[in-house]
């Protein structure tokens, strides 16, 4: 009898939950992939993710031919080619891991209703899914410290190899190159390299830094983080593979301080706690989870057109927001402090809609995970769950002075501000004229003017949510 696995997010063999089962169950597997063209050409995505995918696709082909085995890809809508294979081969089964977004969550209900086979999905993108983890009540959790508890004393499921299964011989059509796909790399993007091979060269690389994660985790302009959430996107590497990494390290080490292993396993936890979220409130794709705050007044990108652009661009005339921005349009990639940084002052300090905020960064980041985005940004905006209380507003100027405090990070991404005295670096407006030119750079000319009083705006953003909430 013959299984398909029909793979969508998790881009590895090793650990790959649908496939580990079916070739438990089944001596002919097919691995197999549908490119639909058609979601190219109406998403809005940016070259690095597209680039990242695509790198990790070529490679899982690769892997799975030279172990003798192969992925099978096909052009199309994915329940149309999924028909044409099952009658094609006389399939029996349909294996998947299951995803959570509202979308993700419509496409596989129509293929689970429409496919003349059994079908069966499977819990892989995160270690704890959907009620999994709930309250004493009963209920989803909306508090991530309370979910965390639950999380850790939970046993984790360890990865696992799939056994031995032959690929029987199939019609597969060429991976369509980027250009095909209508993607051309912009000038001066850096683009990261997918695929598995590179996903377990960073994981041993953070391996070395985990133990100081806690101290240098903030600092923007150090590699201190692990910089795995492209290979969580994309299923390169598993959040299992991660996890008991990280608890080998620990064991191997049982007197020093695990401080840092266990604050970068929150990470993971918060991860599956904003998966769970979104599975339990899809609502909050389109709306705040705190609903009192639904029409408090945002301006959409079209209401308020140049702060959109100067936030887009990097160019608010604040060093530290404006790196973060221009880091992101480079790489598809941003620093998570800087991530709430300037997703903060998009909300307090810009008022931009947040919906046209989630937007943006789905299409730019290379780990665009509609769970984590929203709750992240709904975090930020004092709207979501487990909120930053509204009347905290991340200081624009002093965030760059504590995570960045001699403006490396700054100048790497700002080549305006790259001769600007230290001492002026987080507020070069501030400079003399005499400094400006010895420096090359004339503010309001080489390097716009704040485009807000931040203090004022602070002011202004926690009178409205408190006005909303009397409402």
């Amino acid at each position: 009898m013959t299984a398909i696995v029909w793979i969508r997010r998790s881009m590895r063999k090793h650990d790959n939950t649908a496939l580990v089962q079916a070739a438990k169950e089944h001596d002919e597997v097919i691995p197999f992939y549908v490119v639909d063209e058609n979601y190219f050409e109406t998403a809005d995505l940016g070259y690095p993710r597209v680039s990242f995918w695509h790198d990790s696709l070529k490679e899982l082909k690769e892997i799975l031919q030279r172990d003798g085995q192969d992925l099978v890809v096909r052009k199309g809508k994915p329940l149309e080619q999924l028909q044409k294979v099952i009658e094609e081969t006389d399939a029996d089964k349909v294996y998947y891991n299951r995803d959570y977004s509202p979308y993700a969550r419509e496409r596989d209900q129509k293929v689970e209703n429409n496919l003349e086979c059994e079908v069966e999905s499977f819990k892989d993108l995160v270690m704890f899914e959907k009620r999994e983890i709930l309250t004493n009540s009963g209920d989803p959790y909306s508090v991530y410290s309370y979910y965390s508890k639950k999380w850790f004393k939970r046993d984790k499921r360890r990865p696992e190899k799939p056994e031995g299964f032959e690929t029987p011989e199939l019609e597969s059509d060429e991976i369509p190159s980027l250009k095909e796909l209508g993607f051309e790399k912009p000038e001066g993007t850096e683009v990261w390299e997918g695929g598995r091979e590179n996903g377990l060269k960073r994981l041993e690389n953070f391996k070395e830094r985990i133990w100081d994660y806690d101290d240098r985790r903030d600092l923007a302009s150090q590699d201190g983080t692990s910089k795995l959430s492209p290979h969580f996107k994309f299923g390169t590497v598993s959040i299992r593979e991660a996890f008991w990494a990280s608890e080998r390290v620990k064991a191997r080490n049982p007197n020093e301080d695990d401080s840092g292993i266990k604050t970068w396993q929150e990470e993971l936890a918060w991860r599956d706690f904003y998966f769970q979220m979104i599975w339990n409130f899809p609502y909050t794709v389109d709306e705040p989870y705190l609903e009192k705050y639904g029409s408090i007044g945002w301006k959409s990108k079209e209401e308020a057109p140049e702060r959109w652009e100067a936030w887009k661009e990097g160019k608010t005339g604040f060093p530290f927001v404006d790196a973060g921005m221009r880091q992101l349009k480079q790489t598809g990639w941003m620093h998570n402090r800087l991530r709430m940084v300037v997703t903060s002052f998009s909300s307090k300090d810009l008022w931009l809609d947040w919906r046209d905020v989630h937007e943006y960064f789905s299409k730019m980041f290379i780990d665009a995970e509609v769970s984590a985005m929203v709750g992240g940004i709904q975090w930020a905006y004092s709207i979501g769950t487990d909120a930053q209380p509204y009347f905290r507003v991340f200081n624009p100027i002093s965030q760059g002075q504590s995570h960045d405090s001699d403006g490396e990070y700054i100048r790497r991404h700002v080549e305006e501000l790259e001769n600007v005295p230290e001492e002026y670096i987080h507020e070069p407006w501030k400079m003399p004229e005499q400094v400006q030119e010895e420096a090359g750079c004339i503010i309001g000319e080489d390097y716009p003017e704040p485009i807000v009083d931040h203090s004022e705006q602070r002011e202004k953003a926690i009178k409205r949510f408190e006005e909303a909430k009397e409402d």
